[in-house]
């Protein structure tokens, strides 16, 4: 019984550390501009859905609160490219300059040095949080899709 719940200990522990494996390697391929890695762990057609689904009152969306900038942002670019919006103004570079907003240097570094949350949102979800709450954080999750945890949702 005892070497049983030392082995559930174990199993729960690994699990708890797990995605912030995942965070640790993004910010890694975040400091080394490693493209490969960057796409492997972001998964941009999620993040593309979590926005239309958060523009589309009727369905649920990871997405909570979004800022005033993120709202004008997305207005100004349905008014500009119509319903292909998202799909156009969402890639891979926009997910990393988001990630990096609260960056001394925008275009480089990570986010372990400005990440002031991260903690489960649910039992396959990691909720990031990075820069502080009166400077417009921006917020990201990793869902755990089969064996890798991935960003799927990014907004501030």
């Amino acid at each position: 019984m005892k070497v049983f719940l030392i082995a559930a200990l174990l199993v729960a522990a690994a699990f708890l550390i797990w995605p912030y494996t995942a965070v640790y390697q993004l910010d890694q391929a975040l400091q080394r501009n490693d493209h490969q890695a960057l796409a492997e762990l972001i998964d941009v057609e999620a993040v593309r859905d979590q926005i239309k689904r958060k523009l589309n009152k009727n369905l649920e969306s990871a997405i909570g609160d979004v800022s005033n900038d993120f709202v004008d942002w997305l207005q100004n670019g349905i008014q500009r490219l119509g319903a292909d919006a998202v799909e156009q103004m969402v890639d891979i570079g926009w997910i990393v300059a988001q990630l990096r907003a609260h960056n001394r240097k925008p275009r480089q570094g990570g986010i372990l040095d400005r990440m002031t949350y991260a903690f489960f949102d649910g039992p396959d979800r990691l909720l990031l949080r990075i820069g502080e709450w009166d400077d417009n954080p921006v917020h990201a999750h990793l869902s755990l899709q089969g064996t890798d945890w991935r960003i799927t949702a990014v907004y501030n």
